[in-house]
């Protein structure tokens, strides 16, 4: 088999450096997060000249667009790419000595106001996709919103919070998750997603696998229900729903105001899903795989007890010494 390469190109405000890169790169990273967190660039590379640290220093802001390419990586001929996205530069940083220059850019927009300015708003007779669609345009992202669930609301208010906190924090009572990647803020059902074919299968033996870890947690998760009960004084009668999976008596209780009894339910099925699914997570880090983003799914063989299908909660692409995925997993939610 011919050898494996693996590379990466990069675009500087519209100009390829793709080769001043190269010569000079020590490693490069490149994070993809399912929700939360935004995506992360890093660059490093060496500068003994000193040309990044006066002539080429970046400014704040920048935008930076990385590819990752591979040849001969599956079989002889074979070439991939991954489109990273676009970022924007964050934080570039230097050392000495010898002279050192790493380049960090994150997805989210850094001169949009839409995470570090707190506003004030009430938010009446709207859905959850609406607000989602009034804070992406003031932000100047797109939005894709991929939920059959849309919550309508009396009232949502927002208080002193940034725009990037308050929706987060909406998709995170609704069981739904958030990212902002390459001008978007996308929105999501995660359950969706662990329903989808895996990408891979990966086996404790052979050199595939580098290393691993896994842990699973009793504390705060692994409950077998959630009952929600909740007073309302205007209709003088409480309303409330239990959503159990097993006949244990780890019941979680929340206190919540709902209208309805479908919506107690609702928010019992969602709490469900969010206290559990960290019950058992591991880390894994492999030969390189494009493929491996946030989001995805994998298999695992050959682990025992925790074989089986997980959600990618993280994947991280190093290239420097080799090319290796480092992921960070949740075993995917049965029954629920």
């Amino acid at each position: 088999m011919q050898s494996r390469k693996s590379f990466v190109e990069v675009e500087y405000q519209g100009v390829d450096i793709t080769d001043d890169v190269q010569k000079d790169l020590l490693d490069f990273e490149y994070t993809d997060n399912a929700s939360g967190d935004s995506d992360s660039v890093r660059l490093s590379m060496k500068d003994e000249k000193k040309i990044w640290l006066k002539h080429w220093f970046p400014e704040k802001g920048d935008v930076v667009l990385p590819m990752i390419k591979t040849r001969n990586w599956r079989r002889n001929d074979d070439q991939q790419h991954l489109n990273c996205g676009r970022f924007f530069v964050d934080e570039p940083s230097y050392d000495g000595r010898p002279g050192s220059f790493t380049l960090d850019a994150i997805s989210s927009p850094l001169n949009s106001n839409f995470s570090d300015v707190g506003r004030s708003k009430m938010w009446e007779n709207i859905t959850l996709q609406q607000i989602a669609s009034d804070i992406a345009n003031k932000a100047d992202l797109q939005l894709q919103f991929l939920s059959e669930s849309n919550p309508l609301y009396d009232k949502k208010e927002q208080s002193e919070t940034d725009d990037s906190s308050f929706l987060s924090e909406l998709c995170n009572e609704e069981g739904l998750a958030m990212k902002v990647t390459d001008k978007k803020i996308v929105i999501f059902d995660e359950k969706d997603f662990e329903e989808r074919e895996s990408i891979a299968t990966y086996h404790e033996w052979g050199d595939v696998v580098r290393s691993y870890s896994f842990k699973t947690s009793l504390t705060n998760t692994s409950y077998d229900g959630v009952e929600v009960k909740y007073y309302d004084p205007e209709k003088g009668k409480v309303i409330e729903f239990l959503h159990s999976i097993s006949d244990g008596d780890k019941i979680y209780k929340v206190n919540k105001r709902v209208k309805t009894g479908q919506e107690a339910r609702r928010l019992a099925q969602k709490t469900l899903r969010r206290l559990n699914r960290k019950e058992t997570t591991g880390e894994l880090t492999v030969i390189g795989n494009i493929e491996l983003l946030g989001a995805t799914c994998i298999n695992l063989e050959g682990f025992g007890a925790f074989d089986g299908k997980y959600f990618v909660e993280k994947a991280t692409h190093s290239i420097g010494n080799g090319y290796t995925t480092d992921i960070e997993i949740r075993k995917v939610l049965e029954g629920y």
